[in-house]
């Protein structure tokens, strides 16, 4: 994974579809977290855990832009692209319209692919710059269902006590005495 203080601009922005946001990017809530059922016993203590998967991450990104004539920066007219595409995610009906996503800590957790679960209007703070807040759902559609397993087909551990019991003991059992 690269290195904050040597590869800043990575962690500036985010790669959606390979287009690089503009201004300062801050991510929230990218946390990787797990199913489980949990049977806990009335009256005892303990119980027991079954792992059922990896959730659905949900988390967002806080784009701080400014405009600074003196240096020729307007990252506001990059922003209206950007956004534009973003909505763009949302269908008009049918399902959801995933995009690749990268930032170094999203592909430390494994998440390439979103949909955009909601965008901020713009808060400006009076000093020429704002921020606005987009809201990502990853997207990763279940594997597909192979069908059922088939039985094992091991030999039964009982074979020879069954073999036993039902080939000698119970014959030899019903003879006359």
């Amino acid at each position: 994974m690269p290195n904050p203080v040597d590869n800043e601009s990575l962690y500036d922005s985010i790669v959606l579809d390979n287009k690089r946001s503009p201004g300062r990017v801050a991510l929230s809530g990218h946390d990787r977290k797990h199913r489980w059922d949990i049977k806990e016993p009335i009256g005892h203590g303990g119980g027991t855990t079954t792992y059922k998967g990896e959730q659905i991450a949900q988390f967002t990104a806080e784009f701080t832009l400014t405009r600074d004539p003196v240096q020729g920066l307007d990252e506001f007219a990059d922003w209206e692209k950007f956004a534009a595409m973003v909505k763009a995610m949302l269908p008009k009906s049918g399902p959801p319209k995933a995009r690749s996503i990268y930032h170094p800590d999203l592909a430390a957790n494994d998440i390439k692919s979103v949909s955009q679960a909601g965008i901020s209007g713009l808060v400006h703070d009076g000093k020429g710059g704002a921020k606005v807040t987009i809201s990502f759902l990853e997207f990763r559609p279940p594997k597909k269902f192979t069908g059922l397993p088939t039985k094992p087909t091991k030999a039964d551990p009982n074979a020879d006590l069954k073999h036993e019991i039902n080939d000698v003991l119970l014959p030899e059992a019903a003879r006359p005495i």
